[in-house]
């Protein structure tokens, strides 16, 4: 049966969000003013979970990387206090440029316990001492396999704002590439549990670690011109089933409880 949680945002911890009305005038902000006193000015957490398709568009937005070169990282972390089944990609769209460094993690256990996803960075090998893959790459052996990608990771200026967690083109290893034999994938997951753990989740938690710089090196000049800001999270799932996979749509699903706070700082 499909499903769909109410929000009920927990945003207790806002350290990280744009609050002051210094930074009003800054020309390389997705808007020209912050100012958390000022509804039409601030860019609250909530902002990435409300109806889109409104111009201008709504966005939460970080601090800017004043502090450099201490590290901008910056955790948003969902929670719906059930079980959940993935049944489509997790969009994340961004307000900036897409981050040069972020790492997707999930927990089962309620963020007792973490483990990641996906790794999202311009150079991975840098980064995360990885080698850089697609889900092109994997095979129906390999589909576990956690990668880092820099397919989402490119230039400061692209247009291009939109990362992806491709649930869909994992699901096309065992339901075809048009997705077309399902009853493939879900006797699959009902007989390999750690393929359907990895499609599992109760909690998702999103890690920016760097924001799009677009050069080599930080420009310390101008380090107002570098923070994050997103303007849409989804999340496409169904309450899983205990018996047996039921065929049926999946719906955007909203979290119990958000929160957005500094780390590693």
């Amino acid at each position: 049966m499909s499903w769909l949680l109410q929000q009920a945002f927990d945003l207790s911890c806002r350290t990280s969000t744009c609050k002051s009305p210094s930074l009003s005038g800054n020309p390389y902000m997705c808007n020209n003013e912050c100012d958390a006193s000022t509804q039409e000015l601030a860019h609250p957490p909530e902002l990435m979970f409300d109806l889109e398709g409104r111009h201008p568009s709504t966005f939460w937005q970080s601090t800017t990387w004043k502090d450099y070169p201490k590290p901008l990282h910056v955790n948003i972390t969902l929670s719906w206090n059930k079980t959940i089944e993935l049944t489509d990609n997790i969009v994340i769209t961004f307000e900036s440029g897409r981050p040069d460094q972020m790492i997707l993690e999930k927990s089962l256990d309620y963020g007792r316990t973490w483990q990641p996803y996906q790794y999202y960075a311009t150079d991975c090998l840098d980064a995360f001492h990885m080698d850089p893959k697609s889900v092109r790459d994997l095979s129906q052996h390999t589909v576990l396999e956690i990668i880092c990608t820099e397919e989402y990771s490119t230039g400061y200026m692209t247009n291009s704002k939109i990362i992806h967690f491709e649930i869909k083109d994992r699901f096309a290893f065992f339901a075809g590439p048009r997705l077309h034999n399902m009853a493939s994938l879900y006797g699959q997951l009902d007989t390999t549990k750690k393929l359907r753990d990895f499609f599992t989740i109760t909690d998702l938690r999103i890690r920016l670690l760097r924001p799009a710089t677009g050069e080599i090196y930080v420009d310390e000049q101008h380090l107002a011109r570098y923070f994050y800001a997103i303007s849409d999270i989804r999340v496409y799932g169904r309450k899983e089933e205990l018996s047996e996979h039921k065929f049926g749509d999946s719906i955007l699903i909203h979290n119990e409880c958000l929160s957005v706070s500094k780390w590693g700082v």
